[in-house]
């Protein structure tokens, strides 16, 4: 007897059906997690901004403000709005906003910071932005346009002095919370200008 005839023969039927049940599985697998997760409601959150993303979302010509210049190659804009004077609370965000343009370091040539005021701004305001802000653009807001737009945005938005970020296409992407820190909003304009091919 040969030893060919001695030699146990595998069977190949079972291997191969389990390649095929893993491939499947490999396959369908996910698919399936996701569709359970997503009728359970367990949708993983995908938002990495940690500042208010503005939607829906506005136009700096919605507030009838002119800035020049906006497009391509324009630069972003860290803005202070007030509605009334520019007093304490509003002295405080123009404070906090060239913080932030600072903070930039490298990247803060990209990047201007802005007030825009419904009021004219008296003498002694002139003279004490000037002083204190020497490279800030300034700008005039129409106070009805302005509350017009923020109509369906919380009610805290439409109070007092505000502070927004703005792309260089003109669009108010992100709004700081009065009671979040400042840090929040320059890591979310930090990944901005890092992914930005506009400004």
């Amino acid at each position: 007897m040969s030893s060919s005839d001695t030699t146990p023969v595998q069977p190949g039927k079972p291997r191969g059906q389990l390649k095929l049940l893993a491939i499947f599985a490999v396959v369908l697998g996910p698919i399936l997690v996701a569709g359970v997760m997503a009728k359970m409601g367990f949708m993983p959150q995908s938002n990495t901004n940690r500042s208010d993303l503005v939607e829906p979302h506005i136009l700096l010509e919605d507030w009838q403000l002119a800035v020049e210049p906006v497009g391509y190659g324009s630069p972003w804009r860290i803005l202070v709005t007030s509605p009334q004077d520019c007093l304490d609370a509003c002295m405080a965000l123009l404070h906090e906003a060239r913080q932030i343009n600072v903070a930039l370091g490298r990247e803060a040539g990209r990047v201007e910071h802005m007030l825009a005021l419904a009021a004219q701004p008296t003498a002694a305001l002139q003279q004490q932005l000037e002083a204190e802000y020497p490279r800030l653009s300034r700008s005039m807001l129409d106070a009805g346009a302005y509350q017009t737009s923020l109509r369906k945005h919380p009610q805290e938005w439409q109070q007092g002095p505000q502070l927004w970020v703005v792309d260089p296409l003109g669009r108010v992407v992100l709004h700081q919370d009065a009671d979040k820190p400042g840090k929040q909003l320059l890591d979310d304009l930090k990944h901005l200008l890092k992914v930005s091919k506009v400004g």
